[in-house]
């Protein structure tokens, strides 16, 4: 073989070696295997009323107790527990979100809010007591949700721009998020309407 090919066949046999190397070595735990509950699991359950085995499927809960939590591609919002409400035994589990209070799959008519991939435009965390997460839809409403920690907001954020987010996109096909004025007029449009409703009529 000439020099060429012999460097060739080198670098092929070292890159096969490395990946055989890299294979043999990962993690064979199944990325969706179960674990026991952790202290963040605990706390969750506490807040949330929901059960600690459970807890790691919320990603965050609101200040008004509303559940993040994954939907296949989207996302479903879970509305608090009501106090009266009677919450039965599970006795199974099935496909798709599961309830983090009744560890039992959410019916065909789930409770809340489903959000699918592209009904938001945009979102970003804003500092405050409580923090907010704010967010715009497909048509430029104004959404908000109030956080007690930023690290909530946050992990709430991250998980709308993974799953639900997708900014518009401009002449050259290229995304174009929304710019923090957007958000503000959106929020002022919003504050606006909700006092027009709440003016008694003439």
């Amino acid at each position: 073989m000439t020099p060429a090919e012999t460097t060739i066949v080198l670098v092929v046999a070292i890159g096969v070696i490395a990946l055989v190397m890299k294979w043999s070595s990962r993690d064979e735990r199944p990325e969706d295997a179960s674990h026991p509950p952790d202290a963040v699991d605990r706390l969750l359950a506490e807040v949330s009323g929901a059960d600690p085995e459970t807890a790691g499927e919320v990603v965050a809960i609101s200040s008004e107790g509303w559940a993040f939590v994954p939907d296949g591609h989207g996302v479903q919002l879970i509305p608090p527990k009501d106090p009266d409400e009677d919450l039965p035994v599970p006795v199974s589990f099935g496909p798709g979100p599961v309830d983090p209070r009744t560890r039992r799959p959410l019916p065909p008519g789930k409770p809340g809010q489903h959000l699918d991939p592209g009904d938001l435009t945009g979102a970003r965390v804003k500092r405050g007591a409580p923090w907010r997460l704010e967010a715009l839809g497909r048509d430029g409403d104004y959404r908000a949700w109030f956080f007690e920690t930023e690290e909530a907001a946050r992990a709430a954020l991250e998980m709308l721009e993974r799953r639900i987010v997708r900014p518009p996109k401009d002449e050259y096909g290229e995304p174009r998020p929304p710019a923090p004025e957007d958000f503000d007029e959106a929020r002022r449009v919003d504050e606006e309407t909700l006092r027009a409703l709440d003016e008694p009529e003439e």
